[in-house]
């Protein structure tokens, strides 16, 4: 009745106005337009949220999946990945050797050749160059390096020490998923894995991409696999713990007691619960500087439970 004009009439009126044909089409057309404001309304909200949950998902995208922007170098969600630029291991290069046998250097980049051509045989493509310093081999496909690896473990004596060439891209095509994986498994390693091998213990593994060819007609996909390369001098060649062998130690970290950056929850260098308590105070000294909602220790009893209970039961 407001509405429409007719709450100011008497109750007797307004009952003779309801009873009219007129007010039912009135109040038709009033409850028609209230129900189209409704769904405006209602698809407005709809879009509001559909917007917010891709802002949150986008949002989920950006920061949730580790190293994408890194990788990139940009953000842009309609473009598909093509390329990324990181440092990956492309090629060898050796050092010639000073002989102090009588070794004729007459002939030494021919022997030295014909080797390396007997060795990449099998390879698709490649590039060789060779210096006065020693020789470069570099590779188009980042899957062959590990072949490479173990087709030139017995160079000629012409050849010195070998290490390895670095390039970062922009790696596209085939090299894309060999880069991708380098960089999140080199993300993946223990903050302080070494080599498994004791008499090298070097640092800083090198993941290496390669594929094997199934000859089972139902598996006609190569298969993918990760090495873990160690580029020590004692060893330079994978190592076979996958450098999981410490992944179960810690380092020495007393630097972070005497800069006293965890004095304000955890009890001091040399001070224990186990050793005995002469006084209560000493007791609540101990209890109050134990974090909260940790797990229970050999006790089984939280620290919650001693901080949160009265006196008595302290004592």
């Amino acid at each position: 009745m407001q509405g429409l004009g007719f709450l100011h009439l008497q109750p007797t009126f307004q009952k003779l106005v309801r009873q009219h044909a007129r007010w039912k089409a009135l109040l038709t057309v009033e409850i028609g337009k209230a129900e189209s404001l409704m769904e405006k309304e209602n698809l407005k909200q709809s879009r509001r949220d559909d917007r917010r949950d891709i802002g949150r998902k986008n949002e989920i995208f950006k920061h949730g999946i580790k190293g994408i922007k890194k990788i990139t170098g940009k953000y842009n969600t309609s473009k598909p990945l093509t390329e990324v630029q990181i440092s990956c291991p492309c090629g060898l290069k050796w050092t010639w050797q000073d002989h102090a046998s009588p070794i004729p250097e007459q002939g030494k980049e021919a022997r030295t050749l014909a080797w390396i051509q007997e060795c990449t045989a099998n390879f698709r493509t490649h590039s060789l160059k060779m210096t006065q310093e020693g020789m470069e081999i570099k590779l188009e496909t980042l899957t062959d390096m590990l072949p490479l690896l173990q087709a030139t473990q017995n160079p000629p004596l012409d050849l010195g020490t070998r290490s390895l060439i670095y390039d970062i891209g922009l790696w596209k095509g085939e090299n894309l998923l060999a880069g991708i994986e380098a960089f999140f498994q080199k993300n993946a390693y223990h903050p302080f894995t070494t080599c498994g091998n004791s008499e090298c213990g070097k640092a800083g593994p090198i993941p290496m991409s390669t594929t094997a060819h199934n000859t089972h007609p139902e598996q006609p996909l190569p298969t993918r696999s990760i090495e873990h390369f160690c580029k020590g001098e004692s060893c330079f060649t994978t190592d076979p713990t996958n450098f999981c062998s410490n992944q179960h130690h810690t380092r020495d970290r007393t630097f972070l007691d005497r800069a006293g950056i965890f004095d304000f929850q955890n009890i001091a260098s040399g001070e224990t619960i186990r050793e005995p308590v002469t006084t209560f105070r000493e007791f609540s000294q101990f209890i109050a500087r134990m974090p909260s909602h940790k797990a229970p220790g050999f006790s089984e009893v939280p620290a919650d439970l001693f901080k949160q209970a009265p006196v008595l039961f302290q004592k």
